[in-house]
């Protein structure tokens, strides 16, 4: 096949100037079989020489493009442009900080030639190790680059879902969603092609991600909260609830599990109601009931407590503002 006219790639990134050139040098190597495909980088408005990098590469391959935004739109939202501008008949959105295996190749042309509606080219944290039904791979494809995706599937309704979506840092699961409910074919390759970036700028505190400065209704909530919220674009009742029962990605149970998130959303984010309403829309029945027992259980600690989670809400607040300061943390 012609895999040029059939596949681009999309490259949202800020201020990873190291990475991206890592990952540009990658795609555009001779062994890569996307060399020749489109690669347009969606610049947000980088100042740490990201865009001479792009440049450079775009003066060196006819095929780079750089869309350099007039103002940072922040990262889901440049995540989200992606899946709007994407034109040809498949798109790959990915990371400026990841790794790839081409072995696998092969088995992703196949995928097109039979017109999958979405082709998973990454299956690291699959959870449980379990089968690749869509009420897992859910959590997979928070992953943005583990899938190749038709753009036909990027429908009026998709979109609206995945801007709508940017507030719970999971966009994309507004495109993953599409395919599940319109139960559209998809498969997985059967090995990794895009291998998780060793990106460690935020050291697992998601810094980057925060709006302190947003008021209450749109602040951001922890990473397992925002997922919870983001399900809510699954129509399957049946499909959802077994995304949320299992939606740490890892055996533990769902009373456990809530508990544990929800105590680390209070001490970084505090006690705003709507990130216990939402995550609540999403949940089935019998989840509700498990949900709002952890939560009374977690808030008769919190009061009993007290002192312990004031010192860790104090010690957090400051790494983030050392973090705002320019500091290491």
């Amino acid at each position: 096949m012609n895999l040029a006219e059939r596949l681009e790639i999309i490259i949202p990134t800020y201020n990873r100037k190291e990475y991206l050139r890592s990952t540009l040098a990658a795609l555009t190597a001779p062994d890569s079989p996307v060399k020749n495909c489109s690669i347009t980088v969606l610049d947000n408005a980088s100042t740490d020489g990201s865009s001479e990098v792009i440049e450079s590469f775009a003066k060196k391959f006819a095929n780079v493009t750089h869309i350099r935004h007039p103002k940072n739109i922040g990262g889901n939202a440049n995540i989200s442009r992606a899946f709007e501008l994407a034109e040809k008949e498949y798109f790959w959105v990915l990371a400026d900080d990841d790794e790839y295996d081409w072995r696998a190749w092969p088995e992703v042309e196949q995928a097109m030639q039979d017109k999958q509606a979405l082709i998973i080219v990454n299956h690291e944290i699959l959870p449980f190790h379990s089968a690749p039904i869509p009420a897992n791979l859910m959590r997979l494809l928070t992953f943005v680059p583990a899938a190749i995706h038709r753009s036909d599937t990027i429908t009026p309704e998709a979109l609206i879902n995945i801007y709508y979506n940017i507030p719970t840092w999971f966009p994309q699961l507004g495109a993953v969603a599409e395919v599940f409910n319109k139960n559209l074919p998809y498969r997985m390759v059967s090995q990794n092609i895009v291998l998780c970036g060793k990106n460690t700028n935020h050291q697992g505190l998601e810094y980057h991600r925060r709006t302190e400065e947003l008021d209450d209704p749109f602040r951001l909530a922890y990473f397992e909260v925002n997922y919870l919220k983001a399900l809510g674009v699954l129509k399957d009742k049946k499909m959802r609830a077994v995304a949320c029962e299992q939606f740490l990605g890892r055996k533990k149970s769902f009373f456990l599990a809530v508990q544990e998130t929800f105590k680390q959303n209070m001490i970084e984010y505090g006690h705003y109601l709507g990130n216990y309403m939402a995550p609540l829309a999403v949940l089935s029945n019998w989840q509700r009931v498990r949900f709002v027992l952890a939560i009374f259980c977690n808030y008769l600690l919190f009061f009993l407590l007290y002192p312990k989670y004031a010192r860790k809400r104090k010690r957090f607040l400051k790494r983030l503002q050392d973090y705002k300061n320019g500091k290491k943390v």
